[in-house]
């Protein structure tokens, strides 16, 4: 049988919810099984575990305007097809938007094989973007359907991109792998910035940007905060509401039980330590960190928003759901969770158990099916 040859194609590898499941993917697909896979970064960044057998591409090291980035989409396109030509490319398969208009642009210019493309966020988000949302939605409404598929990471997300598209081509939903193995390793490796002993601790992980609503979560907090004894609210990102989320706590008067430690290594050390993981986000496409959480037997409180959770936690199946911005309501379920053990601990067993129809060596088999076919 002849090799098949696979091109991956990224905006780069930093630290994201997309670049994880390609590191996770890559891993899986890496060359064998009469495959051989490559991997192209648009833009320099490499903060995830490559196999050793895959030696990136990559095309810019220096840094330009947004709008420039779009201007040059063909140039970038005619690029990877020389590329395409030189490794003889069967599949291209390309994760976020840009990266997908490099991907189809590359079709449009001679390249004969398959195009698939992957959806990760909501694309309605572009309606509220200025005129850079305005150039995404032209290219996404003019060139998505000349993909030979596209992959949407939730039911969510391709529903939203159905309702504001017509879309022709074929369109499924895969939800992104997480490698449980792999994080229960680190949940057991050790991080540098401890956590206080005899302490319990509240987690929530994501940017501190006003999409994530932190906030919500503080203020939820210091309603409840003095009917739990040796309790902490433990952020994990880095965003540039920090100041501002640092002040919020000190108006409220619990500056000295929220906790900032900004960007970690580890992450799942801290989630290992927790409590309880909550997440307030105003939109999501399919949140990676709630499943990880579930992962590290966590109970989980989330926020009803489009579109991820209430399709992870089949409404209050596997965690508990409030509303985007019901304060009152998160603050209730925050306290009903951490006084009473035995929901606690049956929470903890339905999120694991929960977080296994995510596991890689599920999710892979499906992905295989459509990259490999």
């Amino acid at each position: 049988m002849q090799d098949k040859n696979i091109l991956f194609l990224v905006i780069s590898m930093n630290k994201g919810g997309a670049e994880r499941v390609v590191s996770i993917l890559l891993k899986h697909l890496e060359s064998g099984k009469n495959v051989n896979v490559y991997l192209i970064m648009m833009e320099r960044g490499i903060a995830y575990d490559l196999p050793s057998s895959i030696k990136p591409i990559i095309l810019y090291h220096g840094n330009k305007s947004s709008l420039r980035k779009f201007i040059e989409l063909p140039l970038v396109a005619w690029k990877i097809l020389k590329i395409t030509k030189a490794k003889k490319i069967d599949t291209i398969v390309s994760f976020l938007y840009r990266a997908n208009y490099v991907n189809i642009f590359t079709k449009l210019l001679g390249f004969k094989g398959k195009s698939i493309i992957n959806i990760r966020s909501t694309t309605s988000r572009y309606l509220n973007e200025g005129i850079l949302g305005k150039i995404n939605l032209f290219l996404i409404k003019h060139l998505f359907n000349k993909a030979d598929l596209i992959i949407s990471n939730s039911f969510g997300v391709k529903k939203d991109l159905n309702d504001l598209v017509n879309i022709t081509t074929k369109h499924i939903s895969i939800p992104n792998p997480i490698d449980i193995k792999t994080v229960s390793n680190l949940c057991k490796k050790e991080e540098i910035k401890k956590l206080e002993k005899n302490t319990k601790y509240i987690i929530s992980v994501g940017r501190l940007i006003p999409l994530k609503r932190n906030k919500d979560l503080i203020l939820a907090f210091s309603m409840i905060h003095h009917q739990l004894e040796n309790i902490k609210l433990l952020f994990l990102g880095d965003g540039f509401l920090l100041e501002e989320l640092i002040e919020y706590s000190n108006t409220l008067g619990i500056r000295d039980k929220v906790v900032f430690l900004g960007n970690v290594d580890n992450p799942f050390y801290y989630l290992n330590k927790s409590e309880l993981f909550v997440m307030t986000s105003e939109l999501e496409g399919f949140p990676n960190v709630l499943i990880e959480a579930m992962a590290c037997k966590l109970p989980v409180i989330s926020s009803n928003c489009k579109s991820g959770p209430s399709e992870i936690l089949k409404d209050n199946k596997y965690g508990l759901l409030f509303e985007v911005g019901d304060v009152k309501k998160l603050s209730q379920k925050i306290f009903n969770i951490m006084i009473n053990n035995n929901l606690k601990e049956k929470l903890e067993q339905v999120a694991y158990n929960r977080s296994k129809d995510y596991n890689v060596e599920k999710i892979i088999v499906k992905f295989e099916q459509e990259i490999l076919s």
